[in-house]
């Protein structure tokens, strides 16, 4: 059996649990803080001029926010990561950014944390905001 393999049919078990239950829990999220789902966005400043488009929450549009599987409502928070996913992260396949943080979502941000040597529990939170790449349209693809 190629290593490859336990690593995929792990994700696929997870991937399943949390179809089967509707919850995300990362293995380290027993000690993690809380963070309030995402839901709207933020222009970050990169330079001056440019900004990138970050998952953001609430009305003081904090950054310190996270987004979980959830194919049930539509969520702008959820497209800006969907479009910086396709456009900056190499994850073309996730197509038109439809809001939806379904199961294609979750493991593209799996990958995304692994790529970064992160933990890979498919949740978009505070780590893999820092490490990933986020779209500008006056910019193309930076870092916050």
């Amino acid at each position: 059996m190629s290593r490859s393999r336990p690593r995929a049919l792990a994700a696929l078990g997870t991937l399943a649990a949390v179809l089967a239950t509707g919850v995300a829990v990362s293995p380290s999220a027993s000690g993690a803080a809380i963070h309030p789902t995402c839901n709207t966005t933020k222009a970050v400043s990169i330079t001056s001029g440019h900004y990138v488009t970050v998952p953001a929450y609430g009305s003081s549009k904090s950054l310190t926010c996270k987004l979980v599987l959830n194919q049930t409502k539509v969520n702008p928070a959820v497209k800006a990561l969907q479009k910086s996913l396709a456009k900056c992260e190499g994850y073309s396949y996730l197509g038109t950014p439809d809001g939806y943080y379904g199961p294609q979502t979750f493991l593209a941000v799996e990958a995304l944390q692994g790529s970064y040597g992160l933990s890979k529990d498919g949740i978009y939170g505070p780590n893999t905001r820092d490490a990933m790449k986020h779209y500008s349209s006056t910019l193309g693809c930076a870092r916050i």
